[in-house]
Order: C-alpha cells, then structure tokens, then sequence
C-alpha cells in the first residue's frame, strides 16, 4: 500500500470515529449540549483535526441524517425490486427502520431538528438534497406500481405520498414520545391497526374519486 493510500485510508478512518463518537453523545444528550471540543477529546484526537474533516457541528449532522437514510433508501429498493404486497411492505418496512432501534430513531430526529442547512456547504446541502428526493421518489414509484393506473395518472400524486409518509411518522412519533398521556397500548397491536388503516383507506380514497 503506497503512502497516499495509507493516509486516505487513516483520513476514513478518523472519520468514522468522529462520527461514532459524535452518534454517543447524541444518544444521551442534546445536540446544543455537544461541542466539537468534546468530540475531539474522546475521540483522541486535536481539536484542529476534527475540523479537517467537519466544519461545524451541523455537517456532523448532515453525515449521520445521510447514513441512516441510505439504511432506508436499500431497504425501499429492495421493495421495488421484489414487487411483492408493496404497499403493506412499504408501510411495514418504515415501522422496522424506526423501531429496531429506537435510539438510532431518536437521534436521527434531534439531529434533523437541530442542523441548520444554511450552515452546510454547497456540496453537503445539495448531497442530502438529491437523497431525500431520492427517497420520495422511490416511494412514488412504489404507490404508482401498487395502486395502478389511477394513482400515476393523479396530479396529487406527491399530495398522498407525502400524507402516507407524515401520518406514519405522526402514528410512531405519537407512540413513542407518549403523546397519548398515559394511555397504556400494546405496540404490536398499535402498528398493525395503523398498517390496516392505512393500506385500507389509500385504496378506498383511489376508487372514490
């Protein structure tokens, strides 16, 4: 291995663990309790080095939204490939992503509540850009291919995808962050009434318009 190869290879490295370090604290804390410093320290490295590689906190941020979100984007190709019961897929795919590990989930969130984007470079800005659009795109492809010709000839195509994907997270954050007072409900039964009303009533809406 040449030097060149061996101090990217180092460069990679040291940024993993900026971000594994990152990801640790954000598991017990606010994003605005975190400082760089902190990062830097634990990570054993200089406080000048870990801006080498992040400018700010919020590409930290950045990075970590888009890892995660990669996770999802496979697992919705992975549903378009196959073909098979795609809109229960699709609903149940999201619920696994969120839920297998609800710690990824919550800092996930704080980190997308907490990155300011005017504060990102052009390249960072425009990277989780074309990857959120990818997403949705994928999810529309998704519904056009489970609902038929209805739904892709519909000029409020974007309208239902963007209402399937807010009411589900609205169901899991509503879970969650016990936003029921106290109601006491069984998760598995919860999800599956949520996975019933939507995969009845998306195809209800279709036929009645």
């Amino acid at each position: 291995m040449g030097v060149k190869e061996r101090k990217e290879r180092e460069f990679k490295r040291r940024e993993e663990e900026i971000l594994k370090t990152a990801y640790r604290f954000l598991r017990k804390m606010e994003p605005g309790q975190m400082t760089m410093e902190q990062i830097a320290e634990k990570a054993e490295i200089g406080r000048g080095t870990i801006y080498k590689h992040f400018k700010s906190k919020d590409e930290i941020y950045a990075r970590l939204i888009y890892l995660r979100r990669e996770k999802f984007i496979a697992r919705l190709e992975k549903i378009e490939e196959e073909g098979i019961e795609r809109i229960p897929r699709l609903l149940r795919v999201y619920l696994e992503h969120c839920l297998e590990d609800k710690e990824a989930y919550a800092v996930h969130k704080r980190c997308d509540a907490h990155c300011v984007r005017d504060n990102l470079s052009n390249e960072v800005r425009d990277s989780l850009h074309k990857q959120q659009e990818k997403k949705m795109e994928l999810v529309k492809r998704i519904l056009v291919k489970a609902l038929g010709k209805e739904i892709s000839d519909s000029e409020d195509l974007i309208y239902y995808t963007c209402a399937l994907w807010g009411m589900q997270r609205g169901a899991i954050d509503a879970l969650l962050e016990n936003r029921f007072e106290g109601v006491e409900l069984e998760e598995k039964k919860y999800f599956r009434i949520v996975e019933q009303t939507f995969y009845g009533g998306l195809p209800m809406i279709f036929h009645q318009t």
